[in-house]
């Protein structure tokens, strides 16, 4: 429950949407939304309210995680990371219900059972898993017609749902009908089209260009790409691609608006180039990231065939990325934890970060991928920004991280919803309100 008491909190505040540093500011909280922010000598802040004095740390929306796979048990993970919002990227419906009712997890924007053909992966992963339009318990739905894709979207729209998402073994027209009743419900469309190391290509269906067309508003892990390629002609296990083919693939993708969500994280890990990860709270994170070992030993393990798969896919993602950012382009941040190892919950955003500044961008710009960029994919105009009326969902952290990224572990205090989360208090230092901005002990 929002806090009935305004709060004032006093530190170095950063507006990831505009770049905006202001040394000296204050964040104005009441009712879990921000009632007024920026420098201390022009906000006013009610005599009732509770002042924070917050010293040097930075003051920042809290981050936005574009893709992951959760469940209860885990997402306090994600706001010990600081992530406040999650998009679940499938899920059984009930697994959403449970997701949202938590009292500890993070924001949630749910796509519900992913959207495939009878073909489809989710068939492996055992009974029950892979079931048809309503199925609350199975985490993907069958769809063989047009009229089947209609129905699922109208019912996923009627359960709450806030994007669809589809796959890439759906026959091209179900696809085109999924994406087309989805615009007419308001929903945006995710699409995972596979990748050489996980489905192969060929029962894919749906490429990129295919996905682009259909209208989706992002595209996962730099997938259908690679199936793109093969069928411009180029070769995605190339060692140098072929660079007018993949500009082309990107400049396709920029001019259409559509958002990139590389999820580089999980490619490196599949790919063994993750490395060893290290996460700020060792207690929980640890705890926690031992208890995924029984998933994660096998991928550890896989044979050099998967691996030289998954350097491919890497290495297409990172050209894509590369591009896309000369090019302007909407490169947004998502993990896909806990799906590769050492894709510990929340921590995992940490790392896609630094592999995306890796690509390009800089220790801003990378900030602005997890908070307002990721917030218009979303369509949460309320979130991932600090300005009147948005959510209160912050971050405070050590540190300049619009600087130096690695700051941005350094994580302090996290609040979502005007709330801070459990475990946490706010320092006792107080501000001298006959002189804003001065901090008393």
């Amino acid at each position: 429950m929002p806090n009935l008491q305004p709060l004032a909190l006093y530190g170095r505040l950063l507006a990831p949407a505009t770049g905006q540093v202001i040394e000296r500011g204050v964040v104005l909280t009441h009712e879990g939304q921000i009632v007024d922010v920026g420098p201390v000598e022009a906000v006013s802040v009610p005599l009732d309210a509770r002042s924070v004095a917050l010293g040097e740390a930075t003051i920042l929306p809290g981050l936005i995680d574009l893709h992951v796979h959760a469940r209860p048990h885990y997402t306090p993970l994600s706001l010990e990371a600081g992530v406040t919002t999650i998009r679940d990227a499938a899920g059984s419906l009930n697994n959403v219900t449970d997701l949202r009712a938590s009292p500890s997890g993070p924001r949630v924007f749910a796509a519900g059972p992913a959207l495939d053909a009878p073909s489809s992966v989710f068939g492996q992963f055992g009974q029950g898993v892979l079931g048809r339009v309503g199925d609350r318990d199975a985490g993907a739905w069958v769809l063989e017609t047009p009229s089947d894709a209609v129905r699922a979207v109208e019912t996923l729209a009627d359960a709450g749902m806030d994007v669809v998402k589809l796959y890439e073994q759906l026959e091209v027209d179900v696809y085109r009908a999924s994406a087309c009743r989805a615009e007419a419900r308001g929903l945006p469309v995710m699409t995972d089209l596979g990748l050489l190391c996980t489905r192969g290509l060929d029962g894919a269906q749906v490429d990129a260009l295919d996905a682009i067309r259909a209208g989706v508003r992002s595209i996962e892990h730099a997938s259908g790409y690679a199936l793109a390629l093969t069928r411009l002609g180029g070769d995605p296990y190339a060692e140098v691609l072929d660079a007018r083919l993949v500009r082309h693939l990107a400049r396709t993708t920029v001019s259409a608006g559509v958002a990139l969500v590389p999820t580089l994280v999980t490619l490196a890990g599949l790919a063994g180039e993750l490395g060893h990860q290290r996460w700020p709270n060792a207690g929980f994170a640890n705890e926690r990231a031992r208890s995924f070992e029984p998933q994660w030993a096998p991928l550890r393990a896989l044979p050099e065939g998967h691996r030289r798969s998954a350097r491919a896919d890497l290495r297409l993602a990172r050209a894509l990325v590369r591009e896309m950012l000369d090019l302007g382009g909407c490169v947004v941040a998502g993990t896909d934890s806990p799906a590769a190892p050492d894709t510990l919950p929340g921590w995992a955003l940490h790392a896609e970060l630094d592999l995306l500044v890796g690509c390009g961008m800089t220790p801003l710009e990378a900030v602005r991928a997890a908070t307002w960029a990721a917030a218009r994919v979303l369509g949460g105009d309320d979130l991932g920004q600090l300005r009147r009326g948005a959510a209160a969902d912050l971050l405070v952290v050590r540190g300049q991280p619009d600087r130096r990224l690695t700051d941005l572990r350094a994580v302090e205090l996290v609040m979502q919803n005007g709330v801070l989360q459990p475990g946490q208090h706010f320092p006792t230092s107080t501000v001298d309100r006959t002189s804003p901005g001065d901090v008393l002990a």
